[in-house]
């Protein structure tokens, strides 16, 4: 079973006889008593901590490398989709600092063509109330949920293939200075992205 079989992993005699203890106590469904109940919560949370250290996240997961054809490009053109000039403005000024690539005014001398835009994903409507105890009224409230979003896609200036494409979710804000702000990280992070994928530590 697999209790036992875990149990192999701790290696130690008493640790299989825990392991078993455990087994019974879950087919039985009478808990363990005495001196054992504290040696199974021991052992419970070992294994947990075990199951924590083994969980990937992000950081264990390298990037992937870009297609060839962006990291050899020399010249790209910045194209803006719309739905933010702010972002565009940005995303140029972001791009033409870091210098790998030579932009340019036409798609036609250009080895990439660099896309950026701009949407407001709108997933629905959170409802909620909140009750007065002192009069004993409710009220129903209601907010929008939205996801703003930066897209940006890369093609082969030539073939006008997708190569490679990246999102990056504007953060929220309430007053339209912070969402100017945010607007503008948001394309910086992008930038950023494409730089720490071109450029791999």
């Amino acid at each position: 079973m697999w209790m036992r079989s875990s149990s192999a992993c701790l290696g130690s005699k008493q640790d299989s006889i825990t392991f078993i203890y455990l087994e019974r106590y879950i087919l039985s469904g009478s808990p363990p008593k005495g001196g054992m109940m504290r040696r199974l919560a021991a052992v419970l949370c070992l294994l947990s901590f075990v199951l924590t250290l083994s969980a990937k996240t992000r950081k264990d997961i390298p990037p992937a490398p870009l297609p060839t054809a962006i990291l050899s490009a020399h010249k790209i053109f910045l194209s803006n989709r719309g739905g933010s000039d702010l972002a565009y403005d940005a995303f140029y000024q972001a791009m033409k600092n870091w210098g790998k690539y030579q932009i340019v005014g036409s798609p036609d001398d250009a080895d990439l063509i660099v896309e950026l835009s701009y949407e407001v994903l709108q997933e629905g409507t959170r409802v909620w109330s909140t009750t007065n105890t002192y009069n004993n009224t409710t009220q129903v409230h209601s907010r929008q949920i939205i996801d703003p979003q930066l897209i940006l896609t890369i093609y082969d200036a030539r073939t006008k293939n997708s190569l490679w494409s990246t999102i990056d979710h504007r953060r929220l804000a309430r007053l339209e200075k912070n969402r100017e702000k945010e607007m503008i990280n948001s394309a910086e992070r992008l930038v950023g992205e494409l730089q720490s994928r071109a450029n791999p530590q």
